[in-house]
């Protein structure tokens, strides 16, 4: 007959040691708070041994490092927000020229700079200014594939889409505050749009899905220049400007 294992007391069964720490380490607020109610739990037990106090203390010095560290996390993590910005801005301004053309017809065998340039500058010259491709300063195609894109639950071939700098920015803004992409509120094949980079684009599409889910209508978003960055103009006509993150947007 084997020998009766022995039982083991536990000292913690009704004691909740901690609550559960964050398990995202980017958000420091709720780290630190979590670190805080440890902080405060283990401060409040007492501990009989010295073993039980020298793992108390233990804990207590871990959390308060801890705690300094996400602290200086946080600062970085800001600091570098900042810095993501301030590149950000600096090359959308490089593109304060640039609009993207999409669903331009593509005739991949007979295309060149001249027939694209010509093609555009007759799309362009619809938003009522006059374009030439003596406007243009580059023009060219994204790739030379066709894409296929899932629209109302059909699969559509689109034209890469074409790429054109003008020469004189006040140009740009002309046109592309005069284009139309859409008609009697459908939208055209063919659209105009600015040259986002990615974190303008990134930020367009998350306050698009923001005010989409609150029912709340835009007219329009545009990039206007370093200083102001996004300006987004509502359906009931207020307009929100110099949002460069989601905070910015949300703040105002």
């Amino acid at each position: 007959m084997s020998p009766a294992k022995p039982t083991v007391k536990s000292t913690s069964s009704k004691t909740k040691v901690a609550p559960e720490i964050c398990s995202d380490m980017n958000d420091f607020e709720n780290l630190n708070k979590s670190l805080a109610e440890v902080s405060e739990l283990v401060n409040n037990l007492s501990p009989k041994s010295v073993f039980e106090k020298s793992i108390a203390n233990i804990v207590s010095v871990l959390c308060k490092h801890v705690m300094v560290l996400s602290q200086n996390c946080s600062v970085v993590s800001t600091n570098v927000d900042a810095v993501e910005v301030s590149v950000a801005k600096t090359d959308q301004y490089s593109r304060r020229d640039t609009v993207i053309v999409t669903g331009l017809e593509y005739k991949k065998e007979s295309e060149t700079f001249d027939t694209l340039s010509g093609s555009v500058a007759d799309e362009l010259s619809t938003s009522g200014v006059k374009v030439t491709a003596s406007d243009f300063s580059a023009c060219h195609r994204n790739g030379n594939r066709t894409k296929l894109v899932s629209q109302k639950g059909k699969q559509v071939k689109l034209p890469p889409t074409v790429t054109v700098r003008f020469k004189n920015s006040h140009k740009k803004d002309l046109v592309i505050n005069n284009y139309r992409n859409s008609v009697n509120g459908k939208p055209k094949p063919v659209r105009v749009v600015q040259s986002l980079n990615n974190h303008y684009q990134t930020l367009k599409n998350t306050i698009n899905n923001f005010v989409n889910e609150r029912n709340v209508g835009i007219s329009w978003i545009h990039w206007r220049s370093a200083s102001s960055g996004l300006c987004i103009k509502l359906d009931d006509g207020a307009i929100v400007s110099r949002v460069h993150s989601m905070a910015d947007f949300t703040s105002q």
